[in-house]
């Protein structure tokens, strides 16, 4: 595979100004956490929300939420609404293996954000946009906080600070947001800058003037006032810089962050760089603790109130916890730099076994710390990058685009890289290789103020479409006599321009465009008319007037389970994918549904389908609407051009009727690609048979989920292909196993998918059975000790152990043994020689039990980095030897060379086994982070072979990679080190 490595694209991740869950703490005593739906919002500065799954520590990005131009996010809440317990004895909420139990129905999420405006806005999480709006009389919000429930009363109000020194009350009663009234203060100069809640009724608020003010919300009135007094030490500074100046200027402390204990005390973080911890009783100051040489700008507790973490501009990540026996002291634990820039939000997780603080900052990466098990478990950089690669390819014209906020940029490559190499030399670098080779030969600007959701571009270049939450738009790419590249825009169907979609995919043959939007009963899908006429590549093409609606499946999904929690959000579109030919459509959700439909007409793979499972199947599952028009009657599920007799002959798209017997994955699909099997043709990645070259009588479709499992199906049929137990998890790599990043997307070349996610490629060739590797040792390794790609590592089963959502678990250190040489002289009275000294293993004396010890080692992940792998890979490698005699140097050699002849001997018969000659994994962690990966020439035909020697079809791929270093980040205060 020929990678063409690059990093030209515009996408820049913003910084993260919040983050929230909408459950921080769940307890695993209580029957009404069992199954609630948690998520984390982080919020950034161009405007995106991100929806994340913590998933028992795998940590999905579900959904991202464009912003728009000159939008931020400076604040997240989540409201939540009542549970209810229902009654199993009605048939309707009877789940199948729950009778006797209770069924919780529990409380809708809603998530409300904030932006340096005076508006509080509410998201419609189930399409992706805006759901209301709500604003009143007062100034700029700079904090947002959700009212606690009570015991009683459980509805929850929404308190934001304002710039001009007000509390603003709003109400969430009814499904509503409205703006109730004003907490003022006497200065309107003094702005509130964080808030949190003591009780229901009493809001803690830090301001600007160095002061800790206690409201309470019924009335309005401050019920207490604690000051922090001056900063000294930034009145010393400036005394010291001007001479003139006997005392310098007051400088007010500003409480950047506030947060309340469990027990009703109150923790502060200041610009001084302290936190301190106020008596909630007396409202007393009870300690103060010097940790950070800048200001604490965020602060998060434990469930318990046990443990306190806060962040600064110093990039600090400070632990504190109490010390024992002495109520109510504090010590700090430790401190750590997890990020390169400021420590702007903090947020704790605790749920059954899983105990986590989400850190993130100006350098866009969150970093998931662990809490309850801090010190005996690494930590997790996430990706900064979106689950959803904002990169596609055009392979039949060398074309690439990559989008970003409201630009898409168009890149050409015009040579393959072995034809660039051969040109400019093959000693080249890499990066003048890339610089020689691509070309920005068109930008499209997207008018409005909303950024892109999706976009995509047709195999042969000419048609590009970009949409948002609001608006579809299209462009022809055409070409001018002088070799310009000409943009023009293509009209879209007024019923679809202006509804918006938060994915969009074309069909290989480019006759088919595909719209999801959110959560909707159905997938639009658009035919572009002109696409086929190849003889004219510049021939403007155009979209039929009526849209196709494709009405996905109505699932049995409990009602109750429809409207709580996050309602119908599961059921968004996750991915799409168009068969290579263009004749079958899949769709998958978050919820683990897959629903399919195939083409039906003159270019059809059928001519006539049942219509009990085409025309007339179920509608979606949600419940009829007597204002949406999708969902009034089974006749819209697919509309064509009219009456006449053209349309009537036209191509349709219909229910697969294999559709229903498609099973329920156990997760989100994150990956959803065909091979180039086509029925009929001789089959690549395995056939009838489940041997590639096979007659293949179906397409195969392969599925990645969020737990990176992976399944083959044969659509057509809705069954599992014959093959699939080469995929099986303990058939896979060791190294695949302990990847926690999810995959990105895949590649085929013939039986091969090459895998690829935020931190790795991973190939696995899906012709070759899994065998064991041979007895020995030494066959795994070639003359220069290196792993061979041939030889699978030994199967072990991988243990997640006690792990609390982090990285894994710690390694305990142990004495590697080391050789040591001495002379001695020889029997004979000749010269002396060097001889190697039988040292005593003090691994078990050190570490004690050893089980433990290859316990921890099967624990190891992707995310402690590659350097911890290797050692813990050593480390594995090296057992305890018996004690041996002493030989010379002459003997130590003549043994490792017969050694050696044995290793090669027995790896040779090994490669040339029928089932080995070619390797069947390879990995590496070399590219990160990854962007996406998308194919830059058209892959050949199963008979055109790249090299004889292999028997693959040749692949040419664009390797996008978007590293941290290479981003525009703000300035930091100050530089100090310490």
């Amino acid at each position: 595979m020929d990678i063409h490595r690059c990093r030209f694209v515009p996408f820049k991740a913003a910084a993260i100004n919040a983050v929230a869950f909408s459950h921080p703490h769940l307890a695993s005593d209580s029957k009404y956490s069992r199954g609630a739906p948690a998520r984390m919002a982080i919020g950034r500065a161009n405007g995106d929300i991100e929806i994340w799954n913590p998933m028992n520590g795998s940590w999905l990005q579900e959904t991202v939420i464009p912003g728009g131009q000159d939008r931020s996010i400076e604040g997240l809440a989540w409201v939540v609404g009542d549970d209810e317990e229902l009654d199993n004895s009605n048939a309707n909420t009877t789940s199948h293996g729950n009778k006797g139990r209770p069924i919780i129905s529990h409380g809708s999420l809603r998530l409300f954000s904030i932006g340096y405006t005076n508006t509080i806005t509410e998201w419609d999480l189930e399409k992706g946009s805006a759901k209301r709006n709500a604003s009143g009389q007062h100034g700029e919000l700079w904090c947002l906080a959700a009212q606690p429930k009570g015991a009683t009363v459980t509805t929850q109000r929404l308190v934001g600070g304002t710039m001009d020194g007000c509390l603003a009350l709003y109400s969430t009663e009814d499904d509503e947001l409205r703006f109730q009234r004003l907490c003022r203060m006497p200065k309107k100069s003094v702005k509130i800058v964080s808030i949190a809640f003591q009780t229901r009724q009493l809001a803690v608020a830090g301001c600007s003037d160095g002061t800790i003010r206690v409201f309470d919300i019924r009335n309005g009135s401050i019920l207490h006032a604690m000051t922090m007094g001056r900063d000294l030490q930034a009145e010393r500074s400036v005394s010291f810089a001007d001479n003139s100046k006997k005392g310098g200027s007051a400088k007010d402390v500003i409480v950047w962050s506030v947060r309340c204990l469990p027990n009703g005390d109150i923790v502060s973080g200041d610009s001084t760089g302290q936190i301190c911890i106020w008596d909630g009783v007396t409202y007393t100051q009870a300690q103060r603790i010097q940790s950070h040489t800048q200001d604490v700008l965020s602060l998060a507790t434990s469930a318990d109130g046990s443990s306190i973490i806060s962040g600064g501009m110093d990039r600090r990540v400070v632990l504190y916890r109490e010390i024992a026996g002495q109520a109510s002291r504090w010590g700090k634990v430790w401190h750590r730099r997890y990020h390169q820039h400021d420590v702007k939000a903090l947020a704790a997780f605790e749920a059954r076994g899983v105990s986590v603080v989400v850190a993130g900052g100006p350098d866009a990466t969150p970093v998931v710390l662990p809490l309850q098990k801090s010190g005996f478990e690494h930590h997790r950089a996430l990706s900064h990058l979106p689950q959803t690669v904002p990169v596609a390819s055009a392979p039949d014209a060398r074309l690439v685009i990559c989008w970003w906020e409201r630009r898409v940029e168009i890149w050409a490559f015009d040579s393959s890289l072995q034809e660039t190499l051969s040109r400019i030399g093959a000693d080249t670098s890499d990066a003048d290789v890339l610089d020689r080779n691509r070309r920005l030969v068109g930008r499209i600007l997207i008018n409005g103020d909303a950024n892109i959701a999706a976009a995509a571009i047709s195999p042969d270049g000419s048609l590009v479409v970009a949409a948002t939450v609001n608006e579809v738009k299209a462009f022809h790419l055409g070409r001018a006599s002088s070799g310009e590249m000409v943009i023009s825009k293509v009209a879209v169907p007024s019923a679809v321009a202006t509804k918006g979609a938060s994915g969009a995919l074309i069909s290989p043959n480019g006759r088919w465009l595909a719209l999801a939007n959110g959560a909707e009963n159905h997938v639009t899908v658009l035919e572009v008319v002109g696409a086929d006429k190849k003889e004219d590549t510049n021939k403007k093409v155009s979209f039929c007037a009526k849209p196709l609606r494709l009405a996905r499946l109505r699932r049995s999904i409990p009602h109750h389970a429809q409207f709580s929690g996050l309602g119908r959000y599961d059921r968004r579109v996750a991915r799409m994918a168009f068969s290579p030919d263009s004749k079958l459509l899949v769709v998958g959700d978050l919820a683990g549904y897959i629903d399919t439909w195939v083409l039906r007409g003159p270019d059809g793979i059928l001519d006539a389908v049942s219509t009990a499972d085409g025309e007339n199947g179920e509608m979606v599952d949600a419940p009829n609407d007597a204002n949406d028009s999708d969902a009034s009657s089974d006749e819209d599920e697919v509309d064509t051009d009219g009456g006449s007799e053209a349309a009537a002959r036209a191509n349709k798209w219909v229910r697969s009727p294999s559709a229903k017997q498609m099973p329920k994955l156990s997760s989100a699909p994150m990956v959803l690609s065909f091979s180039a099997d086509i029925p009929g043709t001789a089959a690549v990645a395995g056939g009838a048979d489940g041997t590639a070259n096979s007659p293949a009588n179906d397409y195969v479709l392969l599925v990645i989920t969020a737990t990176s499992r992976m399944y083959a199906f044969h659509p057509l049929q809705a069954r599992l292909v014959q093959w699939l137990r080469r995929l099986a998890p303990a058939n896979l790599p060791l190294e695949f196993r302990n990847i926690r990043d999810i995959p990105k997307g895949v590649l085929w070349q013939g039986p091969r998918l090459w895998i690829y996610g935020a931190s790795f490629l991973f190939m696995v060739d899906t012709s070759v059975e899994p065998v064991a590797a041979p007895d020995t040792s030494a066959a795994s390794t070639d003359k220069a000790g290196a792993p061979t790609p041939s030889a699978d590592p030994p199967k072990r089963k991988r243990k997640r152990g006690d792990d609390t959502g982090a990285g894994g678990r710690m390694t305990l250190p142990g004495l590697v043994p080391q050789r040591v040489q001495m002379v001695v002289d020889s029997a004979d009275g000749g010269h002396s020689g060097w001889v190697d000294v039988d040292m005593e293993d003090t691994k078990d004396k050190h570490r004690g039990n050893d089980d433990d010890a290859d316990e921890n080692d099967s624990d190891s992940d992707s995310d402690a980095g590659e350097a911890d792998k290797d050692a813990q890979h050593t480390q594995s490698q090296q057992q305890p030897q018996k004690p041996s005699p002493r030989r010379t140097r002459k003997q130590q050699q003549q043994q490792q060379e017969e050694e050696r002849k044995q290793a090669d001997e027995q790896l040779q018969k090994h490669l040339q086994s029928p089932q080995r000659q070619l390797p069947r994994w390879w990995h590496t962690f070399k590219y990160r982070p990854i962007l996406g990966v998308v194919p830059l020439a058209a892959t050949s035909a199963p008979t055109a072979l790249s090299s004889p020697s292999t028997g693959y079809p040749s692949l040419e791929v664009v390797l996008i990679e978007r590293p941290t270093w290479d981003m525009d980040v703000p300035l930091r205060y100050g530089d100090d080190e310490r």
